[in-house]
């Protein structure tokens, strides 16, 4: 009766004002959200003589809105684009020869991020973003270059990208700051009435801004208004309606800083979880992998910073048959990353020397690399290292190792 009545109405002004209202399929449709008995509603509504059909989901302003607001089927168009997209990047990405991983993750950030995050702080959830993260981990272990499976908060640390929850929680913390900076703005006035309501996403969200704001006030104290700092000290979310704009403020490093530490927090706390000892410094900068630098040589220097590389070591424990002994051809020891970079008599002495120094510094080892430290996240601990990336680089060209750029995996028959 209502939505009737509603129609009536509209019907009514469109017809005062000499306005004719387009009924066709996605421009003007009736959607039904939350229903517990859509069988109540009727299919078909009448508008000024027309029809307008009753839908399970449309698109406004380019968000697929369904009616439980699950996004499921948004979820599966932005998939479905960033297929599209991939696949006609993937073409000129190998791992001997095509794009450096710095062009490979300047062009992701350019034009799957673009896609994936419009909208985001909507319609992303983790219920919805399975087969996304799952291409997501393709695309970086393509960057990468890496053959065996390996663990995508790895590869995200060596490509300096924050993992996709962290960049969307990111998006939504300057959403809200920049809302939140103008108290007389209508979308600042609808967040105080979520608020109000107890809106749980909107709460969350904000209890991230508070997060942010407590973190800027520990780190950046002259950049928070005086008065503000008792409000913060509170842990109230309703006060934060009425912070300033100094408070508010932020600035790209502040938020570089914070996303490291985001990230920094997360990746703890999921290493933790699985058991490993050793967490790995996380960082936003590229890898300074110098200008001119081959595809081929790039991911030989990568491949040192993660356990399932194609050294011996490691291929010896996927199959024995295959390859016979773990050991370098130095025949020192097994042939492992920091093996060739501290150890292995047929890299020149002055490097191993010099590996073995940066390492222990980055690392506030001493001068003793311990037993029990993860000799991978040792070494992609500096990974920011200039000299040290220069140091690999002449490492892997050593003629005498003869490191491998590719294997041929052998077929498993499956009855």
């Amino acid at each position: 009766f209502y939505l009737n009545l509603a129609m009536e109405s509209i019907s009514q002004w469109t017809s005062c004002w000499r306005m004719v209202i387009n009924c066709d399929i996605n421009k003007t449709e009736v959607i039904c959200f939350n229903s517990y008995d859509d069988s109540a509603v009727p299919s078909a509504f009448d508008l000024g003589g027309k029809q307008i059909q009753l839908t399970s989901h449309t698109s406004v302003l380019g968000l697929i809105v369904d009616s439980k607001l699950s996004y499921k089927q948004h979820s599966k168009s932005v998939y479905d684009n960033l297929v599209y997209r991939w696949t006609s990047l993937s073409r000129y990405a190998n791992r001997n020869w095509g794009m450096c991983q710095a062009v490979i993750v300047r062009i992701t950030k350019t034009i799957l991020f673009s896609t994936l995050f419009y909208g985001s702080t909507v319609w992303m959830h983790n219920s919805n973003m399975d087969q996304i993260n799952k291409l997501w981990y393709k695309v970086s272990k393509t960057a990468v270059g890496a053959v065996f499976n390996t663990h995508g908060a790895i590869l995200e640390v060596i490509l300096g990208v924050p993992p996709i929850q962290t960049t969307q929680k990111i998006i939504a913390i300057k959403h809200y700051l920049k809302t939140l900076s103008d108290n007389e703005d209508i979308h600042c006035r609808f967040i105080g009435d979520q608020v109000a309501e107890g809106n749980p996403r909107v709460l969350c969200h904000l209890r991230d801004v508070q997060k942010f704001l407590s973190w800027k006030a520990e780190n950046f104290r002259d950049e928070i208004d005086t008065g503000d700092l008792a409000i913060l000290s509170q842990r109230n979310i309703e006060p934060l309606l009425q912070l300033s704009q100094k408070t508010l403020r932020y600035t790209k490093g502040m938020i570089q800083l914070f996303t490291e530490s985001l990230w920094q927090d997360s990746l703890n706390n999921r290493l933790m979880m699985e058991g490993w000892s050793t967490i790995p410094i996380v960082s936003c900068n590229t890898l300074p992998i110098p200008l001119g630098t081959s595809r081929e040589v790039e991911v030989l220097v990568m491949s040192l910073m993660y356990k399932n590389n194609l050294l011996n070591s490691f291929l010896f424990d996927v199959n024995r048959d295959v390859w016979s002994s773990p050991l370098c051809p130095c025949g020192i020891e097994e042939q492992t990353s920091v093996h060739l970079l501290t150890n292995c008599s047929l890299v020149e002495d002055s490097l191993n020397v010099e590996a073995k120094r940066i390492m222990c510094l980055c690392n506030n080892l001493g001068n003793v690399i311990e037993p029990m430290y993860d000799p991978n996240c040792a070494i992609l601990n500096c990974s920011r290292d200039l000299n040290f990336i220069n140091l690999c680089a002449e490492v892997v060209k050593t003629e005498d190792l003869n490191l491998r750029k590719r294997i041929n995996l052998p077929r498993v028959n499956i009855l």
